[in-house]
C-alpha cells in the first residue's frame, strides 16, 4: 500500500476523566435508579470505569498483590491419601486448586502458583 492510499488512523473517543466529571457521572447513575451495567451501556460507558471511580472517590482501592502474603508453614505430616483421592486448596479470588497426587506436587511450586493468583496481569 502506498503512502497516498493509507486510511487515516481512527481516533479513540476515550479520554481521562477528572474527578469532577466522575462525580457527575456517579450522581447521574445514582439518580437514574438503574443497575450500573444498564446505565453504563445506555450512556456508552464502561461499567468497570464507573465502578473504579466510585471506589477511588470513596477512598477504596483495588486489592494489590502486596496486601496478600503467604504465611510460612511447615507440614509435619499428611493424612494418608487413597489412590485417586483429591486434595482441594481454596486460593484467593475463589480459585480452587485440586491436587490428585500430593507427593508429585512440590510445596514450593504450589506456593508460587497461589502467590501468582493474587497478582494482576500487567
Amino acid at each position: 500500500m502506498s503512502k497516498g492510499t493509507r486510511k487515516p488512523a481512527r481516533k479513540s473517543r476515550w479520554r481521562q476523566w477528572t474527578a469532577q466529571e466522575a462525580r457527575r457521572v456517579l450522581k447521574a447513575w445514582r439518580a437514574s435508579g438503574l443497575p450500573l451495567a444498564t446505565f453504563a451501556r445506555r450512556r456508552g460507558l464502561c461499567a468497570e470505569r464507573v465502578r473504579w471511580w466510585q471506589n477511588r472517590l470513596a477512598g477504596r482501592s483495588a486489592p494489590s498483590g502486596e496486601a496478600l502474603r503467604l504465611v510460612p508453614a511447615v507440614v509435619t505430616g499428611l493424612p494418608p491419601v487413597a489412590a485417586g483421592a483429591v486434595v482441594t486448596l481454596r486460593a484467593p479470588g475463589d480459585v480452587v486448586v485440586e491436587v490428585t497426587d500430593v507427593g508429585a506436587v512440590p510445596a514450593a511450586w504450589l506456593s508460587a502458583l497461589v502467590s501468582g493468583l493474587g497478582r494482576r496481569a500487567p
